[in-house]
């Protein structure tokens, strides 16, 4: 079994803080579009990452003592360019989604490469259910990205 001072659990802090950026993220967009089903479908985003992210936390605490609760750089970027690009839209809706989906893709980027690690064993299963999980979020934003593009 890996020790749990093992590196290569470290990644665990990248997904958190992809994670928590995209919690952030999805409640921004939920508050500034106009569409109410819209705004539901990301508070369920929203509440899967919720999910993922207290899956992963008591590996967080196993490895670096304390739960993570930072953020990612590449998603908070990400953001501010919605933000001001959402401000001159005419379809700030379809910015959100496809911004949203660049999201759910750096997440799933970020799972996968820590499946890639020799991991602890309770470790790989939580990585993999979570992995599931968003792919399934993944799966939706792409469709609903294709089926709002113009």
């Amino acid at each position: 079994m890996a020790q749990l001072n093992n590196p290569d659990i470290k990644h665990v802090h990248d997904i958190i803080q992809v994670l928590n950026s995209g919690i952030d993220f999805y409640g921004d967009a939920k508050e500034k579009v106009d569409d109410r089903q819209l705004a539901q479908f990301f508070d369920r985003m929203l509440n899967a990452r919720r999910l993922v992210k207290e899956r992963l936390q008591p590996f967080a605490i196993q490895e670096g003592g304390k739960r993570e609760d930072g953020s990612a750089f590449t998603v908070e970027a990400r953001k501010v360019y919605t933000k001001v690009i959402g401000a001159v839209s005419s379809d700030k809706e379809h910015t959100y989604i496809s911004q949203l989906e660049e999201v759910e893709d750096k997440t799933l980027e970020e799972l996968k490469a820590a499946l890639k690690e020799n991991q602890p064993p309770q470790f790989e299963t939580a990585l993999r259910q979570s992995l599931t999980t968003m792919q399934e979020c993944h799966d939706e934003m792409r469709a609903l990205k294709k089926a709002t593009s113009h």
